[in-house]
C-alpha cells in the first residue's frame, strides 16, 4: 500500500529540483503557508491551477496577509521572482510541465507544499495511507519530507503522463484529473475560514 506512492526503493537518476513537504490535509498545508507568510514577507506561493489561487487568497485575505503573493504558475514573471523565495502549493500532475516551468530558474530544492487529502495523492491510494501514518503520530501540522517522497511523487506523475494523449487545462486540481485521466472530482471549495483557527 505505502510503495503506491512513498516507494522506498528510490532512483539514481532522481530529481532534486524540487524538494517535498506533504501534510496529512489541505488544513495543516494552509496553516504552514500562513505561518511562512507571516515570517517571510519575501516569499511568494505559486499555484498551478486557479482553484488553488483562490483558495488562498481566501484565507490569505482573512489574515490580513498581501494575496498578490499568490501567483499561478503560468503568470509569473521569472525576472520578478528572482529575490524571492519560491513556494508552490501543489504538484502539477505531469512533472515534465513542472520541470519546464523552472528549466531557467537554476534553483535547487524548490519547496513544494502537498496534502495528502488532494486528487493527485487520493490517485494513488492515499485516503488509506493516511490512516496509517496518524497511528505513526503524525499531526496536521507536521510535514513528510524525505527524498523518497520526492523521488514515489515523480514516479507517479510520470505513470499518469503515460495516460495523458493531451494535456487539457483545467480550473482545478481535482477537475484536471477528470478531464486527463478520468478521476473522481474532489475540490477544495468546502474550505472556509472556519476550517482554521486564528
Amino acid at each position: 500500500m505505502l510503495s503506491n506512492l512513498f516507494d522506498k526503493k528510490g532512483s539514481p537518476e532522481s530529481s532534486t529540483i524540487f524538494k517535498d513537504q506533504v501534510y496529512l490535509t489541505t488544513a495543516g498545508k494552509i496553516t504552514t503557508c500562513l505561518q511562512l507568510a507571516k515570517v517571510n514577507p519575501d516569499c511568494i506561493f505559486i499555484a498551478w491551477f486557479a482553484e488553488t489561487a483562490a483558495t488562498f487568497e481566501k484565507f490569505f485575505t482573512y489574515y490580513n496577509i498581501d494575496r498578490t503573493r499568490i501567483i499561478l504558475a503560468n503568470e509569473n514573471d521569472a525576472h520578478l521572482l528572482q529575490s524571492h523565495q519560491r513556494v508552490f502549493l501543489e504538484h502539477y500532475p505531469l512533472n515534465a510541465k513542472e520541470l519546464l516551468l523552472v528549466k531557467d530558474w537554476q534553483l535547487t530544492g524548490i519547496s513544494v507544499f502537498s496534502s495528502m487529502d488532494e486528487p493527485l495523492f487520493k490517485h494513488f491510494g492515499s485516503d488509506k495511507m493516511v490512516l496509517l501514518i496518524k497511528l505513526l503520530g503524525f499531526k496536521e501540522s507536521e510535514a513528510i519530507e524525505h527524498s523518497y517522497v520526492t523521488e514515489s511523487i515523480i514516479k507517479g506523475q510520470n505513470k499518469i503522463a503515460v495516460k495523458v494523449l493531451v494535456d487539457q487545462p483545467a480550473y482545478s486540481q481535482a477537475e484536471w484529473m477528470t478531464k486527463n485521466i478520468g478521476g473522481q472530482i474532489t475540490t477544495l471549495s468546502s474550505f472556509s475560514n472556519n476550517s482554521l483557527q486564528r
